[in-house]
């Protein structure tokens, strides 16, 4: 921190203040300074070249929305989907006993129960079984998520199929596909306690945007206030989500969105919120209608 004479630090100063300031705010300004040296800070400084991401985010209104499961079951579960996967030992955590590794087999089309809601980790599920497995020591690990159809920590897959898609096809727009983890850039974050904050530059831009949809800070601190949203956990990051389509009147499009017209509809009222899409007025790269429409009929077929 710099120290100037009382003269110039109020010239300075002064110029930095909104132009509207008063008489009386100025006169205080004056007579604190008195006849010594007045501590100025330093401008913040951008960074040169680049400039920072926006993202619009439509004010609260009385539009429809998904609502979103209040009560559960206190039992507390996982479901492998279509593809056999594995349950994986974690750092520190002794390999399987039976197998010899650091991984036992789960089965296609099963349900698993677990004594706790299951967790998250990167791109992975955490989970403390109720019952140990079969042949198997382990009865805690990581679970591949895109291998997880459903648990009862909730998320995408309570949705309509039709949203369901919707939203895959955002993460595809976006470039994140499956991957909650992901900042600008493609780096990856190691928590999902909070939005991580992490400002990256590409392209002459500069971006805090974090997760499967892209949050900026400014953007997911709002949202998470307003929706008591206590973490950045996929679940979270799918009801922060369907709230912006909610506001941005396009949740009725995206509900029906396997007509054309509702999806092209759909696209158009969220393009101010995500650069990716077509239309977008924020000069990044963006994907075609076409492209777009492929990806989600692809997606929906899934479901």
């Amino acid at each position: 921190m710099n120290r100037l004479s009382p003269i110039l630090a109020i010239l300075l100063v002064t110029a930095l203040l909104p132009l509207t300031v008063s008489a009386q705010a100025l006169e205080e300004l004056l007579s604190s300074a008195g006849g010594a040296d007045v501590a100025v800070p330093a401008a913040p400084q951008a960074e040169e070249g680049f400039k920072d991401a926006e993202q619009y985010l439509p004010p609260n209104n009385n539009e429809p929305g998904y609502e979103w499961e209040t009560h559960r079951n206190q039992d507390h579960f996982f479901y492998i989907g279509g593809e056999a996967t594995f349950l994986k030992s974690g750092p520190g955590q002794a390999a399987d006993l039976a197998t010899g590794s650091g991984k036992c087999p789960l089965e296609p089309n099963t349900l698993y129960k677990t004594s706790a809601k299951p967790g998250f980790a990167g791109e992975h599920m955490t989970v403390q079984l109720a019952e140990p497995l079969s042949g198997c020591s382990l009865n805690k690990g990581y679970i591949y998520m895109p291998h997880v159809s459903s648990s009862s920590a909730g998320g995408a897959w309570e949705l309509p199929r039709n949203v369901h898609a919707f939203l895959d096809t955002l993460a595809y727009a976006e470039g994140t596909r499956e991957r909650y983890d992901y900042v600008f850039t493609f780096a990856t974050f190691n928590s999902y306690a909070d939005h991580p904050r992490i400002k990256k530059c590409a392209g002459k831009l500069c971006s805090t945007a974090a997760g499967r949809y892209q949050f900026l800070s400014k953007t997911w601190d709002p949202l998470a206030s307003e929706l008591g949203l206590p973490d950045f956990t996929p679940p979270n990051q799918e009801k922060a989500t369907l709230e912006i389509i909610r506001r941005a009147g396009a949740y009725n499009n995206v509900a029906k969105s396997g007509v054309y017209e509702n999806f092209t509809s759909a696209l158009r009222k969220l393009n101010t919120t995500w650069a990716s899409l077509p239309g977008s007025p924020y000069g990044q790269p963006t994907h075609s209608t076409a492209a777009l429409w492929r990806y989600y009929k692809a997606a929906l077929a899934k479901y």
